[in-house]
């Protein structure tokens, strides 16, 4: 081996050098590094995007199913066991409502029904629509009760009430309450 070899190949501290030892192999392997770099980049923007659609579809819930008993199908029935609460909507007076009395509404079932909240065992709550059925139901225990669904068409009238027990037993004070509510009344 001539001088020139020997000063060409260096004294061997070129390769002890962290530094250098890490640079030439970056300029080794900087193509497959870009490459990775790449992949890494496009896999980053793409799976959260579909991962977001998949969870999306994935955990919202479901349209509601059709009813299982439209109209007339549904008058008398409980609106918790045939599914037509899932999508009801409530009227619930702002003010003077001694007992919380509210009426809901199923579009979907095409009924209503009646709610006493705060109530005591004995207080009667009824629902009846105009030109149609009426549904009624006592506190049995507890401080709430719903009535049966009455039916509606499209449009509609219905009172729904709120009487109080005659048991010596009570202790709120108040007297029969009713409202009346529309197909067109501020469902929320």
């Amino acid at each position: 081996m001539s001088d020139s070899e020997v000063e060409a190949e260096g004294d061997g501290t070129e390769s002890r050098s962290p530094w250098r030892r890490t640079w030439r192999w970056l300029r080794e392997h900087s193509t497959h590094a870009l490459l990775v770099a790449i992949a890494a980049a496009v896999v980053g923007g793409v799976v959260p995007v579909l991962l977001t659609g998949a969870l999306q579809d994935w955990l919202s819930p479901p349209p509601p199913a059709p009813a299982p008993c439209p109209g007339a199908g549904c008058d008398g029935k409980d609106p918790q066991k045939e599914g037509c609460s899932a999508d009801a909507v409530t009227w619930l007076p702002p003010k003077d409502n001694p007992v919380s009395l509210h009426v809901r509404h199923s579009k979907r079932c095409g009924a209503v029904w009646g709610r006493i909240t705060r109530a005591e065992v004995g207080d009667v709550v009824t629902v009846r629509v105009e030109g149609g059925s009426a549904r009624s139901a006592v506190v049995e225990y507890g401080k709430d009760q719903y009535t049966p669904m009455a039916s509606v068409g499209e449009t509609f009238r219905a009172t729904a009430c709120a009487e109080p027990t005659i048991s010596a037993k009570r202790t709120g004070s108040w007297r029969k309450y009713c409202i009346v509510v529309t197909d067109t009344t501020a469902w929320k």
